[in-house]
């Protein structure tokens, strides 16, 4: 069972013939929260005339896998959707996962 995370970004005014467009920032790169969190990193989206707009999630492996990271961009409801999955943390010889132990 793995847990994913699923982002619905609407661009009503979007610039004719753009599509927005997402990408990752660690915890370092970014310059609002001090000092930086290396628990956590950001998901950002971007699509003119809109700022930029960033999500907190948990900096841990994203599953790169067939249909588990998708981006759509529904250009006639002017909708972008992306979903995510992590990768789940490998389990210890006691059965709890690695992440238990936070």
């Amino acid at each position: 069972q793995q847990r994913c995370l699923s982002f619905e970004l609407q661009y009503p005014e979007i610039e004719e013939g753009l599509q927005p467009r997402h990408r990752f920032m660690s915890a370092f790169e970014q310059k609002v929260e001090s000092p930086p969190d290396r628990r956590y990193q950001y998901l950002l989206f971007a699509a003119e005339p809109y700022e930029t707009v960033a999500f907190k999630i948990p900096n841990e492996p994203i599953d790169k896998g067939e249909n588990r990271f998708v981006s759509f961009w529904d250009q006639d409801n002017k909708k972008f959707i992306v979903t995510l999955y992590f990768l789940n943390p490998p389990k210890s010889e006691d059965g709890a996962t690695t992440s238990d132990s936070r």
